[in-house]
């Protein structure tokens, strides 16, 4: 049977049925039909994407304060400080006060004295001063100045002077003078700027570390032969005022009945705006910023994932539609003179696409589009019809067409790959994405962490790092599956989970920490600073508890990746984040998927490494399975195993068999399960490194490589075929 009609963009298009399959065949004329003919779309194809959503503020929503209320030690609230606005250095041995209005830094965050000339034995005291306000543009970055030895960085300046007229030259020195430089917002910044909120001083050489979210500045501040070292810390947060956060919303969605075999969760609203939707009133004059983009992962109960895409932006509200109360929040009455303040109102939306497949970086570019399409016009066609080709007429790469491009516009295009064929679980993330953002030491910290189980907090001010990140760690730890609570991009709104009494993974955004403290029990990643901080008892567990030999190539390997991924180019984002450019460009004469492969191999090398002889210790199944029968003890010869491993080692080993990672590992090779065919891949990853003993097995690069073939179609975009 042949039937034939009109596509919901305007599109030629023919069904064909018989017994072996049901096709679609799509015409594009005129460009399409003479440059690659036809496309073929086998209904029984997985979905690209499943759900189109936007989410946002609603006419029901209610304030985040109102529908959050966290009772327990995980949720300690700090208050929001206003950024600093001014720094200042006083000698307060030569007589110089702090001048009104300002804080001075006295002590450490131990209680040492903050003398910056403290090594000095002839110097003055000097103390490091701020100022908070919103009276002027913050400040957004600190920095130390060795003026013999360098120069200036452009758009900073120098504390030359105290305010009583004197040199601020902390050395003491006339040979070696030392500055303290800053760098100011312009006069109109944009609305998420990322600016200076806390200062404080550190001596490393007694044990103190920056604290929770601060950068230190990698600069010792002593000069002097005498002493410990200095070094200055200062916290970054988003600059923001005058904002009130509610519930985010469904405000519609595509298509608007469910899949029977997937309904879209109720959740999603709170994962595309993690830290609500906001409504906020600007100044006069201020930037709208770059839209964000941002990705999660929901976890179904028998452990299917399904992949959040979403872009976050911002669009003008009506004044008149605010009540007494919002006006009064936003700042644009004074509630004691009643007078009516300068500014206009907008609130936070998002757009989403929700796939049980990865493809981040092709809907970052379909969102993108979308975005900027909705802004521009007028249009020909709707944006609905952009949606909707994207959901049902792009077709799902295959054997046969493992590449489709997607041409958006003729300047806009996007690429949808076949996702590899591997025994490894499917994942969306970035392996340099966690090496170039936590480096060697701190990645194998992470994985140490991970294979004995603790709390882990991954955080951000780059929500779309998050989900990178989390997703690598889980699978860096193959063969082993997480079994505890994981949520790469948790809402503020979920954040209960972080007083849950067992181990788990959660990524928030560093915007958190700003409304609460650090948890106590929590190991805490800062990606955006690369420090790892922990409680004391947990001091003791770092890469170099793992054994010895496997983890000096594991840091090897690591080392000489994470230096390529450093000498790619790093694009400046105008909130001032540092964004790492990982695009499909050469590292070293590598692209960036053999990188990607490569990370993920000496991961890989390395827990073969660690589990390797683990078979000889199962134990034989002799009778029928019970609770007794399927106990790890019955199953797995565990003294043996130990008994087999290095004695420095013990520790790790005697931690990393006792956790529910281990335990089901076990149980899965010792039953028929799903895991069949990626355990054997891991056993033959295990067999490779007896034989190889450090040699890299190329394993996965022989299977990406066996998978890539060559094929590519071109689905062309509805306004591009209607001119």
């Amino acid at each position: 049977m042949v039937s034939s009609g009109k596509s919901i963009n305007g599109s030629q298009t023919h069904s064909y049925d018989n017994d072996a399959k049901r096709t679609r065949v799509v015409f594009f004329p005129p460009v399409i039909s003479s440059v690659w003919g036809w496309v073929m779309m086998d209904s029984r194809s997985p979905r690209v994407a499943d759900y189109f959503v936007v989410a946002g503020l609603m006419d029901s929503s209610k304030p985040l304060d109102e529908e959050i209320h966290f009772d327990d030690a995980c949720h300690q609230t700090a208050r929001p400080m206003p950024p600093v606005t001014d720094v200042a250095v006083v000698m307060r041995s030569l007589g110089e006060e702090v001048p009104a209005g300002y804080t001075c830094v006295e002590a450490t965050p131990s209680g040492l004295s903050a003398d910056l000339n403290g090594g000095s034995l002839m110097g003055p005291q000097t103390y490091l001063c701020y100022r908070r306000g919103r009276d002027k543009p913050p400040l957004t970055d600190l920095g130390v100045l060795y003026e013999w030895k360098e120069r200036l960085k452009q758009g900073c300046d120098i504390i030359q002077t105290t305010p009583y007229g004197r040199p601020a030259n902390i050395s003491g020195s006339s040979s070696q003078r030392i500055y303290i430089t800053y760098r100011r917002a312009p006069s109109s910044p944009s609305h998420a700027l990322l600016a200076v909120t806390d200062i404080c001083v550190i001596i490393p050489g007694k044990g103190e570390t920056p604290p929770h979210t601060f950068c230190r500045v990698e600069k010792n501040l002593n000069s002097s032969m005498w002493g410990s070292s200095i070094y200055l810390c200062y916290k970054k947060s988003v600059a923001k005022t005058n904002t009130i956060a509610y519930k985010a919303g469904l405000i519609c969605r595509y298509p608007e009945q469910d899949y029977e075999s997937f309904p879209l969760p109720e959740s999603v609203p709170l994962f595309c705006l993690p830290m609500g939707a906001t409504m906020e009133c600007w100044p006069p004059h201020t930037k709208y910023s770059l839209p964000v983009f941002s990705t999660f992962v929901l976890t179904g109960a028998s452990g299917e994932k399904v992949y959040g895409a979403a872009i976050q932006f911002y669009e003008p509200h009506p004044q008149e539609c605010l009540t007494e109360k919002q006006r009064l929040l936003l700042g644009l009455v004074d509630g004691e003179r009643g007078i009516e303040g300068p500014g206009t109102v907008h609130t936070l939306k998002c757009i989403c696409l929700l796939s049980h497949w990865p493809f981040f970086d092709a809907f970052r570019k379909f969102l993108t589009f979308l975005y900027r399409y909705s802004i521009s016009g007028p249009h020909a066609l709707p944006i609905e019809k952009h949606v909707t080709h994207f959901m049902h007429r792009v077709p799902f790469p295959s054997s046969q067409r493992p590449r489709i491009l997607v041409q958006l516009s003729p300047h806009d295009s996007l690429m949808l790959s076949q996702p590899v064929s591997s025994p490894l679980p499917l994942s969306g993330g970035r392996f340099a994405a966690l090496l170039q953002n936590l480096g060697p030491e701190n990645a194998v910290t992470l994985l140490v962490f991970a294979v004995t189980e603790h709390k882990i907090l991954v955080h951000s001010l780059r929500p779309a790092a998050l989900t990178s990140v989390t997703e690598a760690l889980v699978s860096m730890i193959f063969p082993f599956h997480w079994q505890c609570p994981y949520i790469p991009l948790c809402p503020l709104a979920l954040a209960d989970v972080l007083s849950a009494p067992c181990p788990f993974i959660v990524g928030v955004d560093s915007r958190y920490f700003d409304l609460y403290d650090p948890p106590p029990d929590v190991s805490c990643v800062d990606l955006d600073t690369n420090t790892i901080s922990h409680n004391e008892d947990k001091k003791a567990l770092t890469w170099k508890s793992l054994p010895k030999k496997a983890c000096k190539n594991l840091m090897s390997v690591l080392s000489d990746l994470h230096q390529q991924l450093t000498d790619g180019q790093q694009r400046p984002r105008e909130d001032g984040l540092m964004e790492p450019s990982l695009s499909e460009q050469d590292f070293g004469g590598k692209s960036l998927q053999t990188l990607e492969l490569e990370i993920q191999e000496a991961f890989l090398r390395f827990m073969a490494a660690v589990l390797k002889g683990y078979r000889s210790f199962l134990r034989p199944i002799t009778q029928a399975p019970s609770e007794k029968a399927t106990d790890a003890s019955s199953l797995f010869d565990l003294q043996g195993f130990l008994r087999s491993r290095d004695h420095s080692q013990q520790k790790f080993y005697s931690v990393m068999t006792k956790t529910q990672l281990f335990i089901r590992f076990i149980e899965e090779c010792s039953f028929v399960s799903d895991k069949d065919t990626s355990l054997a891949f891991f056993d033959d990853c295990v067999e490779k490194v007896s034989l190889a003993s450090g040699v890299s097995m190329q394993i996965l690069q022989t299977y990406s490589q066996s998978h890539l073939s060559v094929g590519l179609v071109l689905s062309q975009w509805p306004d591009t075929v209607s001119s």
